[in-house]
């Protein structure tokens, strides 16, 4: 075989091979983006569920206040107010939506949620035993559920990654 021979049938791997590593670094890139991409709409959904479960247990919650402090005001018969009182965390569903806090929330929020609802039941068990309003009991009771709940409020903030939200004037 003589010398061009030879030389024709040599092939240039170069091409080949840069192409071959170019679709291996744009798979990998994809990859690599489409991941980044599919976290962050998982932690939006994540957040998103984290809302509805946060504002329904403190719909539930804010529910039952009202309606215990609604029962402590009441003017007729003393018993209808403790029935008022004692179905108040019943009829808002505050113990299922503490469920779902426990499956969903933060271990901040969990705490502050058992904090904020052990307050509540120290209040409706007050209002229940017959006290009215304005007495001291009652008034004690209902200043610490509000303590309880701000903290609450706060570390929902913390956790949602709103707490530099204030609102508008």
């Amino acid at each position: 075989m003589c010398q061009a021979d030879t030389e024709t049938w040599r092939i240039d791997w170069t091409a080949p091979v840069s192409a071959v590593i170019g679709g291996l670094v744009a798979v990998a890139a994809t990859y690599l983006t489409d991941r980044g991409r599919w976290r962050r709409e998982e932690q939006a959904r994540v957040r998103d569920r984290q809302e509805v479960v946060y504002a329904a247990f403190l719909t539930a919650l804010f529910g039952a206040r009202e309606q215990i402090f609604a029962a402590s005001q009441w003017p007729r018969s003393a018993s209808a107010r403790r029935n008022m009182a004692a179905m108040a965390v019943r009829e808002h569903d505050v113990y299922a939506r503490r469920y779902q806090m426990e499956l969903m929330a933060s271990h901040l929020v969990r705490e502050a949620t058992r904090t904020a609802l052990a307050a509540l039941l120290d209040y409706r068990n007050e209002v229940a035993s017959g006290s009215r309003w304005d007495t001291q009991g009652c008034e004690a009771r209902r200043e610490r559920f509000r303590t309880c709940q701000q903290r609450l409020l706060e570390a929902m903030r913390t956790d949602l990654g709103t707490s530099n939200w204030t609102p508008a004037p």
